[in-house]
């Protein structure tokens, strides 16, 4: 069940690349944190095993992905900020839940920047919903249910991929989607192509394309 998990999970991403991302998922295993490189691990604040393992699959993910770019060297050390440094012309995000973990990378040629969220498919807490939803948000036809959990993933995507760009630190409030559109806007301005599925998970992406 959970290989057939992965693999849908792993078309669900493919769905949502643009043109040039590559994108892959895994299931997180005890012993991951085998993966976590070095240089990596001396970049990275002391974690309890659980969340190592999580970094240790999405390490494990992006490296596969860095090496069938042609990358010689796969490190990618966390920053100051947490976020994660790619290797010179790649642009890249990586995430978890409790259970799986997915990575996207592409060539600076192909996009400037680009962020990734799972989430269960399962509704947002209706505390949590009340501090993610900002006012210019604009919402359609999004799932009653999972609305909230939705907007969660797509704002988190949003700023990881903002970040790079603008190295502010948004709250949610600070980030307003437009589903119709397929757009998020920052509050210094940024514009991201975002989107997102449903199932069997959340997924959400966002990417700023390369101006041309």
């Amino acid at each position: 069940m959970s290989a057939s998990i992965q693999h849908t999970v792993k078309q669900a991403l493919a769905g949502l690349a643009p043109p040039g991302l590559s994108a892959g998922c895994r299931h997180i295993l005890a012993g991951d944190e085998q993966y976590i490189l070095p240089a990596e691990s001396a970049s990275m604040a002391t974690r309890e095993p659980g969340a190592r393992a999580a970094t240790g699959t999405g390490r494990h993910i992006a490296h596969e992905l860095l090496w069938r770019l042609g990358c010689v060297d796969p490190t990618i050390l966390r920053g100051r900020s947490g976020s994660p440094i790619w290797p010179a012309g790649i642009v890249g995000s990586i995430a978890h839940d409790d259970t799986m973990a997915v990575a996207v990378v592409a060539r600076s040629g192909a996009l400037r920047s680009v962020g990734v969220d799972i989430e269960p498919a399962l509704p947002l807490p209706d505390d949590l919903r009340a501090m993610v939803a900002a006012q210019d948000d604009r919402l359609g036809d999004l799932d009653p249910k999972l609305g909230g959990r939705i907007l969660f993933a797509v704002k988190e995507a949003a700023y990881k991929a903002s970040f790079p760009l603008d190295g502010r630190v948004l709250g949610f409030e600070d980030i307003a989607i437009d589903f119709k559109k397929g757009e998020a806007v920052t509050s210094p301005g940024r514009r991201l192509a975002v989107r997102f599925v449903t199932s069997p998970c959340i997924l959400a992406l966002a990417y700023a394309a390369v101006e041309r």
